[in-house]
């Protein structure tokens, strides 16, 4: 079982929230956050978030960056509004909609944020021991796998490991990807059932 979350968050304004008619407030989210990351220590934690949602101000907006840099989401899928016909939003008065520069720098904004804090987050893995499970051959030589947290890791082995799992040292990161090294030898490799 990974140890990882996906726990879309959407906004971090109650405001925006409730225009997109969600059934929850950044302080119930919250709650949760806290609640998993205690009773699995080391999870990891995605989310999804939209900027420019019809009637975001720069308040709301700035409201959701502080939630960002306060849960230090491991991953995270960063998207600006854009009108789907039959939603609610779509009937939302023009004027309400968030011009197009301003909603593609609030999203450039929000994707640095998020690399940052994903860089700092992966520095400071580097160096740790983890158990990979190998999925393929990686796109530049050697294998490829994630970590129980989901963490996607390269590292020079046999392709026998494909399917089995491998004690591996994570020696860099690029902020969202790691390379390793192989600790264990293939004798000691599990194979998945």
């Amino acid at each position: 079982v990974c140890k990882q979350l996906h726990l879309p968050v959407q906004s971090g304004s109650n405001r925006t929230l409730k225009r997109m008619l969600r059934r929850y407030t950044v302080e119930e989210y919250r709650e949760k956050i806290e609640w998993v990351r205690e009773a699995i220590p080391g999870i990891a934690v995605s989310t999804d978030v939209i900027v420019a949602f019809p009637g975001e101000t720069d308040e709301e907006y700035e409201a959701t960056l502080e939630l960002m840099r306060e849960i230090r989401f491991d991953d995270a899928y960063l998207y600006k509004y854009s009108e789907r016909d039959g939603t609610p939003a779509t009937r939302m008065p023009r004027e309400q909609f968030v011009a197009d520069d301003v909603a593609q720098d609030r999203l450039e904004r929000l994707i640095e944020l998020h690399r940052q804090i994903q860089r700092e987050i992966s520095e400071r893995e580097v160096g740790r021991i983890e158990e990979v499970l190998v999925e393929k051959k990686a796109k530049r030589g050697g294998l490829q796998g994630r970590t129980d947290s989901n963490k996607v890791v390269s590292f020079a082995g046999p392709d026998e490991l494909i399917g089995g799992f491998s004690t591996v040292r994570l020696t860099a990161t690029s902020g969202s990807t790691f390379s390793g090294e192989m600790v264990s030898s293939p004798a000691q490799v599990q194979q998945v059932a």
